[in-house]
């Protein structure tokens, strides 16, 4: 491509939040310049590979990964995002597989619960935070497994957690995990009275940035997504799009109707949710933050923050 930072003379920099490659200048002895910043990660798109999680220990689930074919074109060390189900099903993984694709899509690895072969299933379970997680620990030695693909290609610093519904509240209370550091939740919550078996209790646990997503009034977790932004002290974003209900996020649905523009709309809120809380990205970052936030201006969405 022709950049000096692009040619052999390569150095690695990184901060907590804002990854950084920093080059030296042919023809001079110490000279260092930056790189120029990664593009916002809604704006690079990969093809994906889904594949049945490496069985390389004992937890309490099978897993499947999304992640983007060809490694070697990605910059740097790759995030992780774990994926937990709605009605807590910790057997198949069919129900947001479209979700999870397009998140890998845009540049994560997606350790999804679920196995890989079976079969879609009506299974309800109860919130296992467990299972979120045992798949970050998965996550970690799989990337330092002689002969996993994954070898040094993830950034075991850089993990997010979310869900939908029930698997939403297993990532809540995994978000108190100090491996996570983001979090995110999708037409989910905690009841006040503990329904489920976790409480409100819980959100004092977190201590990274969170982000409650919800359908709006129709969405049965409605009210649970608005007290939790309530009463959460970490920095926390809310965005509610009320044609969604439920699960129009997840199936591609607008009011009831099939509307797969919604579920677009919604795979972008998770990129840059993501983008911005692992990979410091400032564009990602005003999507939700600032009066002229990019989500606050798509027709439809209503978005508060806090905290930050």
């Amino acid at each position: 491509m022709g950049n000096a930072w692009l040619k052999p003379a390569l150095v690695a920099a990184a901060t907590a939040l804002v990854a950084l490659t920093a080059a030296v200048v042919p023809g001079s002895s110490d000279a260092e310049v930056a790189a120029p910043p990664a593009p916002p990660a809604s704006t690079v798109f990969h093809p994906v590979v889904r594949e049945a999680a490496a069985g390389t220990g004992d937890y309490a689930a099978e897993y499947t990964v999304y992640r983007p074919a060809d490694l070697d074109r990605v910059r740097g060390r790759l995030p992780v995002v774990v994926f937990g189900n709605g009605a807590c099903r910790h057997t198949s993984n069919d129900e947001l597989l479209t979700l999870e694709t397009l998140l890998a899509a845009h540049g994560f690895v997606v350790v999804a619960v679920g196995g890989f072969d079976e079969p879609a299933l009506t299974e309800n379970g109860s919130p296992q935070p467990r299972v979120i997680t045992d798949a970050i620990t998965w996550a970690e030695r799989e990337n330092g497994r002689r002969g996993s693909e994954l070898r040094d290609r993830l950034d075991t610093r850089r993990v997010g957690v979310t869900g939908h519904s029930c698997g939403g509240i297993e990532a809540l209370v995994a978000g108190a995990d100090p491996r996570v550091k983001s979090v995110l939740s999708l037409d989910s919550g905690f009841f006040a009275d503990g329904t489920l078996g976790y409480g409100r209790e819980n959100l004092a646990k977190l201590h990274t940035p969170v982000l409650f997503v919800d359908g709006g009034p129709s969405d049965v977790a409605y009210a649970n997504s608005g007290a939790n932004y309530d009463l959460v002290t970490v920095p926390a974003v809310r965005a509610t799009n009320p044609a969604a209900g439920h699960t129009g996020f997840v199936y591609g649905q607008r009011d009831g109707n099939p509307d797969p523009s919604v579920r677009e709309e919604a795979v972008r809120v998770l990129v840059s949710w993501f983008d911005f809380t692992l990979n410091g990205n400032r564009a990602a970052r005003a999507f939700f933050l600032g009066a002229g936030c990019g989500l606050c201006a798509t027709p439809g969405w209503t978005v508060t923050g806090k905290n930050f």
